[in-house]
């Protein structure tokens, strides 16, 4: 089994507003950050009161990305190993992200491969069928150890032949679906800025044995 970390411009974007279906559907974020060591709200699609009166609804997706220019060969299995941090409330699932996120903006918030801006808070800008999963739907999130999400088969297959693997991990049941939420959904994680490597973002994987050219049929060489 090998091992690649993150690289360190891994970070978040959000978007904040009093109406979910713009902030969903928009192409720019109001905040980018790739310096953070952690966050509490890296994955977010939530609803709280607004100042005076009103709803304010903020969506936060995080990018990380990976150097896998020096794996050539099939990869059997691969595991995105993600830290979590004090909040857990929130199914997440990840994408495929666009190689925009290398340098990340705010202008990264839809910066993801199949992404359609379209949006009514009611289901009608599902991007299920749009984007490129990397995961199924995470619907638990431990905050006191790693969260092992295992890659998709696409994942892999983008292991061998890029160079570099870009990845978002958005909420699942709203802002991927397109749900206006109701309440709070919110994971935390620690990024790679965070001292040390004990809880960096980094993905575990293993190569699939290769076969011989030469190989023996019931003691006769073919």
């Amino acid at each position: 089994m090998a091992t690649v970390y993150a690289h360190t411009n891994d970070g978040y974007v959000y978007a904040t507003g009093s109406n979910f279906a713009l902030i969903r559907g928009a192409g720019t974020g109001n905040v980018a950050n790739s310096t953070s060591s952690a966050t509490s709200l890296a994955i977010r699609s939530d609803v709280a009161a607004g100042r005076g009166g009103g709803s304010t609804y903020t969506i936060t997706r995080t990018f990380m990305y990976f150097d896998t220019s020096g794996i050539s060969t099939d990869v059997e299995s691969a595991t995105l190993k993600v830290r979590g941090y004090l909040q857990n409330s929130g199914d997440i699932i990840a994408v495929k992200a666009t190689s925009d996120i290398s340098s990340l903006a705010t202008s990264d918030f839809d910066a993801i491969e199949g992404w359609s801006s379209t949006s009514d808070g009611s289901g009608g800008g599902d991007n299920e069928s749009n984007v490129t999963k990397y995961s199924d739907e995470i619907a638990t999130w431990s905050t006191s150890g790693y969260n092992d999400i295992t890659l998709t088969s696409t994942a892999l297959e983008n292991m061998r032949d890029d160079d570099t693997v870009y990845i978002c991990l958005m909420n699942y049941d709203h802002d991927l679906k397109d749900i206006t939420p109701t309440g709070s959904n919110r994971n935390g994680l620690y990024y790679i800025n965070y001292t040390g490597t004990s809880r960096d973002p980094y993905i575990d994987y293993t190569l699939a044995p290769t076969v011989s050219d030469n190989a023996v049929f019931f003691g006769t060489n073919f």
